[in-house]
């Protein structure tokens, strides 16, 4: 892992904590999630909550396209769409953000969550972010 992947891992905050998601790969265009389940991520019926899966669309869908050589370009959600394709009792899963196309204002990503053991795909899902145009987080040096 790059010196420059380490400081990517090291922006995780709030409500990003609580899902507990590992940054696996985060380059121009492409983001790569892991997040080992927990009980606080499950529904009733034991697979992975919506709301998780939401969330995890929207993470991945939007690192799949902010990242710039001077830190993490922020954004704002103007649309998800969330295909809840099967449920799994999995212990972790990977999530995968792609971006599909993007304007000078606006990124458009297409995202897969799936089991990496087997392979399938439990979501998919696309979103729509405002790119902001003068605002850039930088990571702090100590973190």
């Amino acid at each position: 892992m790059t010196k420059t992947n380490k400081n990517r891992n090291k922006i995780v905050a709030n409500y990003n904590q609580v899902l507990g998601y590992e940054v696996l790969e985060w380059i121009d265009g492409c983001s790569l999630l892991a997040i080992p389940i927990q009980k606080k991520h499950r529904n009733r019926g034991r697979s992975i909550h919506g709301g998780v899966i939401a969330s995890l669309v929207n993470v991945a869908g939007k690192m799949a396209g902010n990242w710039t050589s001077s830190g993490e370009r922020k954004t704002r959600t103007i649309n998800l769409n969330i295909n809840f394709i099967s449920g799994t009792s999995a212990d972790l899963v990977h999530v995968r953000g792609r971006r599909a196309h993007a304007t000078k204002g606006t990124l458009f990503s297409d995202v897969e969550i799936f089991v990496p053991d087997t392979g399938m795909v439990i979501a998919s899902g696309q979103g729509v972010f405002k790119l902001l145009r003068s605002e850039v987080t930088r990571p702090h040096a100590n973190q």
